[in-house]
Order: C-alpha cells, then sequence, then structure tokens
C-alpha cells in the first residue's frame, strides 16, 4: 500500500504542477488578449482556442486532482451519522461507482475519438483527437 500511496502522491504533484503552468499560460495570454484586442484592436489567431482548450484541460485534470486529495463535491450529511465500518463501506462503494463511470467514459471517449478525431483542428491544421483526448484524460 505505501508504493501505491507514493505513486498517486507523485502523479498527483505532477498534475498540480500542470495545472499551474497551464493555468498561468492561459491567464496570461487572456490577459495579452484584452490589452491587444482594446489597447491596440489586434489579436492573436487561434489564440481564443487555445484557451478554450487549456481551460477544458484544467478543469479535466483539475477534477481529477479533487478527487484524489477527497475535495470534491459531496454532500455529507447522512453519511457522517453512519459507523466508522459502514462509512468506510459507502467511501470504498462511491469510489467503486466513480472508477466503473470513468471506465466506461473512457471507452466511450476511444471510440469517439477514432470518428471524429482525424478532422482538422482549426486553426491549427493539428487533429481534433488532440482537443477530445481532455475527456479520455479526465477519466
Amino acid at each position: 500500500m505505501d508504493l501505491l500511496e507514493k505513486i498517486n502522491s507523485g502523479l498527483t504533484r505532477v498534475l498540480e504542477w500542470f495545472l499551474i503552468v497551464t493555468f498561468a499560460v492561459f491567464l496570461t495570454i487572456v490577459f495579452l488578449l484584452v490589452v491587444m484586442r482594446y489597447g491596440f484592436s489586434y489579436g492573436i489567431t487561434g489564440s481564443n482556442e487555445f484557451v478554450v482548450i487549456c481551460f477544458i484541460y484544467t478543469s479535466a485534470i483539475g477534477m481529477a486532482v479533487g478527487v484524489t486529495r477527497h475535495e470534491h463535491i459531496a454532500i455529507t450529511v447522512i453519511i457522517d451519522l453512519l459507523p466508522r465500518t459502514v462509512k468506510l463501506a459507502t467511501y470504498v462503494l462511491g469510489l467503486a461507482c466513480i472508477a466503473v463511470i470513468n471506465a466506461v467514459l473512457a471507452w466511450l471517449s476511444i471510440d469517439w475519438m477514432s470518428k471524429a478525431g482525424h478532422y482538422p483542428w482549426q486553426p491549427f491544421e493539428m487533429p481534433q483527437m488532440f482537443v477530445h483526448m481532455s475527456i479520455f484524460i479526465g477519466c
């Protein structure tokens, strides 16, 4: 169990740093876009799309980090009243339900990426699979 906790802790730390960098990048781009648009009446081609994709990735990965840190949204009024063993069983059941839902979403997203992921993503002329992968990565 100690090895799994170290792997979980390390992976969570890597994802947190990825989120920090991605969030800083898209905030910087948004700030520059606002200054350039209203100050100089000029924009950067493709920057709005890039910001949206950064936001999607930070949301998907941020949800995964939130679940890992037990900071996801939960209403625990009834569960808090239960004995410790029943509380633990409901927690494990909840994690099992999340795992099943994520597995189904991951499976469906692979099928979706194989059908729609080859279309070009404007304005970068890259496959849309890079955009669609955010769902799979978030799972």
